[in-house]
């Protein structure tokens, strides 16, 4: 046996087993039989208690090289307490098919105070100083929340701690929370001056960490959410605070997040929350406006609003062609093209004005040649139309200065 494959301390072995424990506690055909409760639950616990990892491991191993998230599931009691949530959702489960599951699900941890014991002792910092322990909690709010809405309200602040000397634990949790989980009501209104806390944090991320992901665009995504389902206000104060703090690219991903969204729905959008995203679009439009250099790149973002084809074809061209008078581009230029070729029939003087703007705003003129057949698509249907006659022909001549040959036929 060569001396890589060695385990000198069983370490591996007992990391393998809280592995195998987390997949025994999922649904399917391979879940743990209920009735071996305290058997598991004897193998399990002394693995919350391994020494893996110790803060020499998390100091050599994370900053920036390994954020906590990560961390935990690459240490032993970091699987171990991965492990503890998916037992207590297996005894959850269990608990959904027997007698009085309603009484019995709304007693929480009463049901299970083994699972208690253990959250507990590891939120104290005295005795769990491991970030990656905290990272654990953060990805798994949204379930604490729902086995024991009690014990995670009461325990918000100690896994989100807002004293400053403790911002560490917080970042740990709340990076891997946001990163992980989408903005359930229910939990929002558990941590809502976590959020608040957030926001207020925008652009602290330390340089010498690494995240998974970036937490203030996850923040901005929460926002989003709760705000077109309406849990967040057009003034919330939440809401006022991100777009105060929000430097201009992590403003446009929020709006960019929001026309994804739309686009890659294939469902109808509820007309409420249609007209709850132009009341957001008209309010950051006039922003802009105030400012126009500013807020370029977050006017850009409604490429995607246009092309999702979820808004009134007449209301989606006339804002595009705002949004493109300020930031003199939108992205993704190539599908927004293709979508002014889909609706340029019913709206020419707005679709070829719309393609003059791209058109100039492709400096380098590398761009037309993404959508060049949809290009002259427009221009087609413009020549034909008296009040955008004039518009289209002077733009295939732009078109031909800048070497753009191609077009000339249209005018014959």
């Amino acid at each position: 046996m060569s001396k890589f494959d060695a385990d000198p301390d069983w370490g591996w072995t007992r990391k393998a087993i809280a592995d195998l424990l987390s997949a025994g506690f999922e649904g399917g055909e391979g879940t743990i039989p209920f009735d071996l409760r305290d058997k598991v639950w004897s193998i399990l616990k002394p693995l919350t208690d391994d020494p893996d990892p110790t803060p020499e491991y998390e100091e050599k191993y994370g900053g920036t090289n390994m954020d906590p998230a990560t961390l935990s599931i690459n240490t032993t009691r970091g699987e171990a307490m991965h492990a503890v949530i998916r037992y207590a959702l297996w005894i959850r489960r269990h608990l959904e098919k027997g007698e009085s599951a309603p009484e019995r699900l709304q007693r929480g941890f009463e049901d299970m105070p083994e699972v208690r014991e253990v959250l507990d002792a590891h939120l104290d910092v005295r005795n769990e100083p491991s970030l990656a322990i905290r990272a654990v909690y953060g990805q798994w709010f949204p379930w604490l929340v729902l086995l024991d809405p009690e014990w995670a309200r009461n325990n918000a602040a100690r896994i989100f701690p807002l004293d400053e000397q403790q911002q560490a634990f917080f970042d740990a949790a709340w990076t891997t929370y946001v990163t992980f989980c989408r903005p359930y009501d229910n939990v929002f209104d558990v941590i809502r001056e976590q959020y608040r806390h957030a926001v207020g944090r925008i652009g602290s991320r330390r340089a010498d960490t690494r995240g998974i992901a970036d937490p203030d665009e996850n923040l901005a995504e929460h926002f989003m959410e709760l705000y077109w389902r309406g849990t967040l206000g057009l003034d919330d104060p939440l809401l006022d605070a991100l777009w105060k703090n929000a430097p201009d690219d992590l403003r446009a991903h929020a709006l960019d997040f929001v026309g994804r969204s739309l686009h890659n729905t294939s469902d109808p959008i509820p007309i409420d929350v249609l007209e709850r995203l132009k009341t957001l679009w008209d309010r950051r439009l006039a922003e802009a406006k105030k400012a126009p250099t500013a807020h370029q790149q977050e006017v850009a973002a409604f490429g995607w609003w246009f092309v999702s084809g979820k808004f009134d074809p007449a209301w989606a061209i006339k804002h595009l062609g705002e949004a493109l008078s300020i930031a003199g581009k939108v992205e993704p230029d190539y599908i927004v093209v293709e979508k002014l070729a889909e609706i340029a029939k019913q709206h020419p003087p707005e679709a070829v004005q719309c393609l003059k703007m791209i058109v100039e705003g492709d400096q380098k003129g590398w761009g037309i040649h993404t959508w060049r057949e949809h290009a002259r698509a427009i221009l087609a249907v413009a020549l034909k139309d008296s009040s955008a006659r004039s518009q289209a022909e002077s733009l295939i001549q732009y078109l031909g200065r800048r070497g753009h040959l191609d077009f000339r036929d249209l005018l014959q």
